[in-house]
């Protein structure tokens, strides 16, 4: 996914399918940089590499 698309959810809550992944993450975008997206989740802060994100689920405000 396109790191310039994924910079407009920072700050957002988001859940993040992952390529052969069965769930995805539900986590507050952090910063997008190159080509990895920091998040945080309840538990840890995770570095996802943004060539590996099949989808974002962004819910409306």
């Amino acid at each position: 996914m396109a790191p310039k698309m994924l910079s407009e959810c920072i700050g957002k809550q988001v859940t993040i399918y992952i390529e052969g992944g069965l769930g995805g993450y539900v986590a507050t975008v952090l910063a997008v940089e190159d080509n990895f997206i920091k998040i945080e989740d309840k538990k840890n802060i995770r570095y996802v590499n943004a060539d590996m994100v099949t989808e974002v689920r962004l819910a409306k405000e």
